[in-house]
């Protein structure tokens, strides 16, 4: 029952819990992404000397509030996730005392822009030695930083038609059979219109998609 997690017995973590979201409320505004660290409090930072702890994990969000507090609901139920996951790595902070910390690295206008500072944050903080448990190809094998034009596109199908817009992405939907490609209006579609389904539809209709970053 909700009455009888550990935020509501502990006093001590919930003003620990309490105190990470009032940061992360403070520095959330609309229509800024936001490039984070997630801290591990038990360990100390030997790289940058970081006061939060080490950083173990690298994210991006527009609504850093809500995620915060998505990640820590999730990462208190996550009692068999595996310490190399972010959620079974939380959990594990949690379960030896206090609660993670958190930080902005970088703030920027559009989704492909937080992409790009995703990516390179991780390579930078792992170039440096941070052992951070961030699970994307790039993040993992990458050693050079990208740009708008080098992000991986998987990455940004799941975008929204608003977002691509912001981020000066189209899409152009092809015909095989008469090589004919139309670039699809994004502007005429609901803004919360992922790319993915645009996508899904093409190749229903036995088209395909691609995208574009101009």
């Amino acid at each position: 029952m909700r009455g009888f997690t550990r935020y509501y017995r502990d006093p001590e973590f919930r003003r620990q819990v309490d105190e990470q979201f009032a940061l992360t409320d403070a520095v959330s505004q609309r229509g800024i992404w936001i490039t984070y660290a997630i801290h591990d409090p038990t360990r100390m930072d030997p790289f940058e000397g970081r006061p939060q702890g080490l950083i173990v994990y690298v994210g991006q969000s527009r609504q850093f509030s809500t995620r915060v507090r998505n990640r820590m609901s999730t990462a208190g139920r996550a009692v068999k996730r595996p310490t190399d996951k972010i959620d079974g790595l939380l959990y594990d902070i949690m379960a030896r005392g206090p609660a993670p910390r958190w930080s902005v690295l970088e703030e920027v206008t559009s989704a492909i822009e937080s992409l790009v500072s995703e990516t390179n944050w991780t390579i930078r903080l792992r170039a440096k030695g941070y052992p951070l448990v961030n699970q994307w190809a790039e993040h993992k094998l990458g050693t050079l930083e990208i740009d708008g034009y080098t992000v991986d596109h998987k990455r940004l199908w799941p975008i929204t038609a608003a977002d691509a817009l912001g981020s000066a992405i189209d899409v152009v939907v092809r015909d095989p059979g008469t090589g004919e490609e139309v670039l699809v209006d994004l502007s005429s579609l609901p803004p919360s219109t992922r790319l993915q389904k645009i996508a899904a539809h093409a190749k229903a209709t036995g088209r395909w998609a691609r995208l574009v970053v101009r």
